[in-house]
This record gives C-alpha cells, structure tokens and sequence, in this order.
C-alpha cells in the first residue's frame, strides 16, 4: 500500500469542501447577495440546479469544464462528484448561482490489486490504482448508465475514474465511474496525481509509479518549462503492460495553496501533517495554524491524522488562521418535542417512536443554540420547555456520548432521526439506531432519491454504518410512517 505524502510549499489546491472568499470583494446594496467572489468546492448531492455543500446553486447561465471539456454541460456530471463553483452565495446561505462549475477526477487507471477484500457488511474495499490505495465504502456513488457497477463487483483490470478526498493513506472516494473500452496497454490514457520524486535525466516517479518524458511531452504552467523534485503535478499519458512504467504526454503543475489572502475562509477535508507541537496541519494541500485556540465543535473533537473536519479562519500569507474547527462527516439529526431536560447535566433527551427518554444529547458551550419560534433570537437551555420541538444537528463522539452541535427550537410537528445503523433485521423488519431498536413494519420505504421500494430492496441497500432517516408523521401514535435510505450529507 503506497502513503500520499505532501509537501506543504507546493501542494495543489484541492478544496473540499466552501471556500469563502467574501473578505476579498466590495459590497453590494443588494442584501439578497453575499458580497465579494465565491468558490465553493465540494461534493454534488443532487440536481435540479445542483446542490454542493447544502447549497441550491441556480445553473441557468453558467459554464462547464469536465474534465477539461469545455462544451460539457449539466448532463456530464453526478451525484458524488467533487466539483469547484464560482459564482455568488445569497445571504441565506442555502441558494446562490453558479457562474462556473469546474470537475476534475483525482485519478484514472486499471485497478491493479484489491488487497482488502469486498466486506459485504460495511461495503468496503480498498482498490489499488497506479499504486495508490482507494477506499471505496458505503457512500461511494457509482455511475451505472451502462454498467452495473458495484464495490462488490469491481474486478483488477477495470479502468475507474475516480473523484474523491485525498487523506495521509491515499484516496476516499466519493464517485466511481468505469470507462468504456477499458485499459489497452500503451495506449489508453491515464491519469496520476502527485509529486515529483528522484527526477534524474528523463523519467521521475509519482507515488511510485515509474514516469518518463520526452521533448513531445507537453509541459503547461511548469515555472520555467524545468521540472524539479516536489513539484506537485499531474502526469497524463499511457501505461505499458506490466503497470509499472508511465509514458507522459502531458505534465501539468497543480497550484499550491488556497491563493490570495481573504478574511473569511471555510475549508473541508481531511487532517495529514498533524504536528502537535506547531498545532499545525495540511488538508488538501493548505497549511492550517490552530495554535490559536479555535473553537472545537464538539469540544471533545480531537485533531488528528484522517479526520474530516471543516476549518474556518484568515487566510494570510498562505497560512489559513483557525478561528472554528468542526468535526464533519455524517451528522446526526433528530427533530422531535423534548421530553426531558437536566441544566445541571446540560442534557436533553427525547422520547422517540413511543420510546420512553430513549435518545439523550448533551448540549455544551459549543452548541449553537436559536429560536427559530420567536425572533431568530439566541436562547439558552433553562430556556427550552418540555414538550418543546426542536432541531438537533449532532454527532457521536466515539463513546456513545451524542454532542450537539446545533439546537433549534421550531414550529414543526413530525418526529424524524437520522444516523447511522448499527444492526437490522430484515425478517422482523427493524433497524437499530443509537442502542434503540425501531419497528419499521408499518412503514413506507423510499431509496435515496425519495422513489418509493420494498422492504426487500430497503434492507437489500442496507449495511452496517448506511444512514437512514425514519418519520412519525403523527406523533402521537409512535408508529414509524416513512423509512427512508440516506445520501452523504455532511453539512
């Protein structure tokens, strides 16, 4: 298995997630529009416009670049993909427009070796491509127009395109899409990011795969047309037959860091670099400083090597400043009454489907807390009442403590809970969620796209880990109403 490692001076921008450039432009009298540019990197979780990131960007008059196909439009993208977006964000922070919509894949080659094996529990496999290892599992979309395409059914030799998340072991992937035709030695182009290592004469490898130039090689934003050792590229051209040697036709320098200087910066990825000393650490190529005591959400969140979070701060001199870090992945949700609270504890807890208190959270310093009743006003929990309905946004902290991040108190009259599985039983027809185990066997099932299934697709889709939303569109009788499978939604 081949470790990514990057070089803080010359790592590419790849974003993850909302980058916020607001600091950097003039203002505008038109309170509807955030002011100064907007470039929002992220995951795409629907269409209908297209949804990045919890945002509805309108797309009527914007560009595309698909994989450097500038006459590619809409249709050319999926759910799942990591796509950049510069336009504008309105002030609700929930709909803006879209002036481009760039897609770049993070790598394209035949997989060479599946050295973990299909879990058919979780859906995890780690896929091998052009040495770098790819962990493919539950969220990971799969573009099925002509093929049925699977974690389970992924074969050494398929030529993948892969978009995802670089961490410290490789490549998260998010979207996989298998190309026609497949791999033909020294003929079918591929494609490989990363650094420029042992350059000597005309060859140099990239995570260890073997890659020789010529004077037909063409070299695009290379300072100086003169490659060096560091330098973070990405090489296309064709492999030979053993997998082991790359021919470049193209070789093109990524660029290093989040750019200019800007007030008010977000930024999603995964942690490599930590240093515990400096406090510092790298995601997706940008050095971020949190020796300044930054909000944690939660405040139990501890920074390491390969955990996703969201960074917002200063950008200045091409160090991100953190001022909030929050801890990110598959958030839990829980919009129900409140059925008991303890201020000395600082806990809430919610009688759930019929439950007696059988979900509890704790809220914290850290929990945003509004009242959404009243006049969008902060309030505190000695505040909150039983019998409350409330929006929770939360997250398991890995001792089965669930911390809220966010609480809302709203006008709102259904129960719903969202997480992740812990363990189902398709006879019975229940799930198990947070300890507790739920009756479905009254309930309507709908796939992640909200179309009605069976039962036997529901818990066919099902793993352990898959996220699932249920419904009590009548609280008062506890009987779950809707059980429905969930997209990754991380916001």
């Amino acid at each position: 298995m081949i470790n990514i490692t990057f070089n803080k001076a010359i790592l590419p921008v790849l974003i993850s997630s909302t980058l916020m450039l607001s600091g950097c432009g003039g203002s505008s009298n038109n309170s509807d529009t955030a002011t100064g540019g907007t470039l929002t990197s992220g995951i795409i979780t629907g269409f209908g416009s297209v949804y990045v990131n919890g945002i509805k960007f309108e797309t009527d008059t914007a560009s595309y670049d698909v994989d450097d196909d500038v006459n590619a439009d809409q249709s050319d993208l999926r759910v799942g993909m990591r796509v950049k977006i510069n336009g504008t964000i309105n002030a609700d922070g929930l709909t803006g427009t879209a002036d481009t919509i760039t897609y770049e894949n993070e790598l394209e080659g035949p997989v060479s070796a599946i050295p973990s094996a299909h879990d058919p529990v979780t859906g995890e496999v780690i896929l091998t491509i052009l040495g770098v290892d790819v962990l493919v599992n539950a969220d990971t979309t799969f573009d099925n127009d002509d093929n049925n395409l699977s974690s389970s059914t992924i074969q050494v030799g398929d030529l993948l395109e892969v978009s995802g998340y670089t961490t410290s072991s490789g490549i998260t992937a998010t979207h996989i899409e298998i190309q026609t035709g497949g791999f033909t030695a020294n003929v079918t182009e591929i494609e490989i990011k990363g650094e420029i290592i042992g350059l000597s004469g005309n060859g140099f490898t990239v995570n260890g795969l073997n890659i020789e130039f010529d004077v037909s090689t063409e070299l695009e934003d290379i300072p100086g047309d003169t490659l060096v050792d560091g330098l973070y590229v990405e090489v296309k051209g064709t492999l030979n037959a053993a997998g082991d040697l790359l021919s470049a036709t193209k070789i093109e320098a990524e660029h290093d860091g989040l750019g200019e200087d800007a007030d008010d910066v977000e930024l999603e990825g995964y942690i490599s670099e930590y240093n515990d000393v400096t406090e510092t650490f790298i995601i997706q190529g940008q050095l971020v400083d949190a020796s300044g005591a930054p909000d944690l959400m939660p405040a139990s969140l501890v920074l390491e090597n390969d955990a996703k979070v969201e960074v917002e701060g200063e950008l200045i001199e091409g160090v991100l400043y953190a001022d909030k870090i929050k801890l990110k992945g598959r958030k839990i949700k829980i919009h129900a009454p409140v059925s008991n609270i303890n201020t000395n504890l600082g806990t809430v807890s919610f009688s759930l489907f019929g439950g007696s208190d059988n979900i509890t959270v704790r809220v914290n310093e850290q929990t945003e807390m509004e009242d959404d009743i009243g006049d969008n006003e902060a309030f505190l929990l000695s505040e909150l009442q039983l019998g409350d309905f409330v929006e929770v946004e939360a997250f398991d902290d890995g001792s089965g403590v669930i911390n809220a991040v966010e609480l809302d108190r709203k006008d709102i009259d259904s129960i719903q809970i969202e997480g992740p599985v812990s363990a189902y039983n398709p006879s019975e027809q229940t799930v198990t969620l947070f300890g507790q185990t739920f009756d479905l066997s009254y309930a309507d099932y709908e796939d992640e796209t909200d179309m009605d299934i069976t039962s036997d697709v529901f818990y066919g889709q099902l793993a352990v880990g898959s996220f699932v939303e249920l419904t009590d569109e009548t609280p008062s009788d506890g009987v779950i109403d809707k059980a429905e499978l969930e997209e990754e939604d991380d916001d």
